[in-house]
């Protein structure tokens, strides 16, 4: 039999494992991103992607195959680049890549791929500057 010190042991330790439980739960429901479902060219498996669409119609897709972020902006400008993201109030450099098939679509890469990519995956505001040459637009997405 348990002895009272252990009894208030394994207590504590249950209130313990249940409120980081109850953390990461309440931290995934508010870090919502869409899903969208599409099969790979040969049709043999199915690739889960993560979206948002802010108010302007612009849509920023988080790619976990290739670890990068995908801008979508349809617009007659489709020379850009995006030098850094602001994670949560966070600065990330970035490298902006466009697609030379899909002008609207700049990919969006970063050095730490993993670690970047969680934070994305979490982050309740994500903002960036996009340039147009000169120019300059501020695009951001609240995740909820």
């Amino acid at each position: 039999m348990m002895n009272f010190i252990q009894q208030k042991r394994i207590v504590a330790l249950s209130r313990f494992v249940l409120l980081v439980f109850a953390g990461i739960a309440s931290q995934c429901a508010y870090a919502k991103w869409d899903e969208e479902r599409d099969m790979t060219t040969n049709g043999k498996e199915e690739l889960v992607y993560y979206y948002k669409t802010n108010e302007q119609g612009q849509k920023l897709v988080l790619d976990k195959y290739v670890k990068r972020l995908i801008f979508i902006r349809p617009d007659r400008l489709y020379k850009r680049s995006i030098k850094q993201i602001k994670i949560d109030g966070v600065v990330v450099d970035v490298n902006s890549d466009p697609f030379s098939r899909y002008p609207e679509q700049t990919a969006i890469v970063f050095e730490n791929k993993d670690e970047v990519l969680k934070k994305l995956f979490l982050a309740k505001k994500i903002e960036f500057n996009v340039f147009y040459g000169r120019d300059e637009a501020l695009s951001v997405f609240q995740i909820k």
